[in-house]
Order: C-alpha cells, then sequence, then structure tokens
C-alpha cells in the first residue's frame, strides 16, 4: 500500500504581513507628508509672494532631512528585507531631525513674542508660517517615535513585503522628495544670488535682481 503525498496549500496572508506592508506605507505617507508641507511653503512664497526668510529655509532643510530617513527604509525595502537596525535607525533619524527643526521653529515663534510684533509674513488661520512648522515638526517626531515603538509589528523584515504596488509606489515617492529637494535648493540660490549672507527681511530674489 503506497501513500500518496499532496503538496500542502500555500499559506494565507497573515496579519503580521499586513502590519509590515502598513508600515512600509506609513513611511511613504510620512516622506510626501514633509512634502506636502513643503509645497504649502511654495504657494506661500510663489503664489502670495512672501519671500522666506533664513530660518524659513533652514526650517525646510530639516523638514527634507526629517525625510531622509523614512525614505532610506523605501529605498532599502525595494532590495529586500530591512532590519531592525536600518529600520531603528531610519525612523531615529526623522525624530532626531524634526526635533532639531522643531528648535528652529520655536526660536523663532520666540523672537516675535518678546517683545511682542506682527510676526514675519503672512498667516493661515491666525497662524504664521514658523508657527505651523513647529506644530507640523512636533507632529512629525510624534509619528517617527510611534513608527520606532511599533517596529517589531511595523518593520518590513520579509523580502517579499514589498509588493509590486509598493514598488511603484516607492519609485514615484522618492521622485518626489528628490524633486523638492532639487527645487529647494534652487530657491535658496536664486533667493540669496553669490552672497555670502542672506538679509534676514528679504525683499527680492537677489540672483534675479544682480543680473538685471
Amino acid at each position: 500500500m503506497t501513500a500518496t503525498l499532496t503538496a500542502p496549500a500555500p499559506a494565507p496572508a497573515t496579519s503580521a504581513g499586513l502590519s509590515h506592508r502598513l508600515g512600509l506605507w506609513f513611511a511613504h505617507a510620512y516622506v510626501l507628508g514633509m512634502c506636502g508641507t513643503l509645497a504649502g511653503a511654495y504657494f506661500f512664497q510663489f503664489g502670495l509672494g512672501e519671500y522666506p526668510c533664513p530660518m524659513c529655509l533652514l526650517q525646510r532643510m530639516f523638514f527634507l532631512l526629517s525625510a531622509v530617513g523614512p525614505a532610506w527604509i523605501i529605498a532599502r525595502s525595494r532590495n529586500g528585507a530591512v532590519t531592525t537596525r536600518e529600520f531603528a535607525a531610519g525612523w531615529g533619524w526623522a525624530v532626531v531631525a524634526a526635533l532639531i527643526g522643531s528648535t528652529v521653529s520655536a526660536t523663532q515663534v520666540l523672537m516675535h513674542i518678546v517683545p511682542p510684533d506682527p510676526g514675519y509674513a503672512g498667516a493661515l488661520f491666525g497662524l504664521h508660517l514658523y508657527t505651523w512648522a513647529l506644530i507640523a515638526f512636533l507632529a512629525a517626531a510624534v509619528a517617527a517615535g510611534a513608527a520606532l515603538f511599533l517596529a517589531p509589528e511595523a518593520e518590513p523584515l520579509d523580502a517579499g513585503v514589498a509588493s509590486p504596488a509598493l514598488r511603484r509606489a516607492s519609485a514615484v515617492t522618492l521622485a518626489v522628495l528628490l524633486a523638492f529637494a532639487a527645487s529647494n535648493l534652487v530657491a535658496c540660490f536664486v533667493l540669496q544670488g553669490f552672497h555670502w549672507q542672506m538679509p534676514g527681511d528679504p525683499t527680492s530674489y537677489r540672483l534675479i535682481t544682480d543680473l538685471l
């Protein structure tokens, strides 16, 4: 009497695999959120004609730096599984950059509180952009810290977690971040030109003014 062997049925997708994919999608949302914040700043600069001050540009830099951590996790997941150390390093970078950026924003807020003055540039819902930047930085630090806290459930340990949809999304997300980084560099250069220092209250694009 011979026994027949049957191939095991494929294992269904587990909730753990789903949580790992959600963790990777959250990294995408974080990066795009940082870029969306910069898009709002661009609207005030180019749409409303409000020139960013040096501290505003410094805050933009830290928004981009905070996005670099999860962007690195996204890029790493395209080539295989992400280790716990890599996952923690990416989100830890995001937390540190967001906290440093929040100190820059808080400093600018205090500069216009003591002594009290009308504040720099326009406002949105009664709050100036540097106040919104402080709120955004603190929210980003909390979000990145939550991702670190949930690392066992959120880190993409399996190379198969990066589904075709996630791989396509990763190319778009990384391209968007690169575009914002490049555009911010160009905007800073046009604003400052070839001068070593930028005025605290810029009133023109100095590169264009110098060329004309």
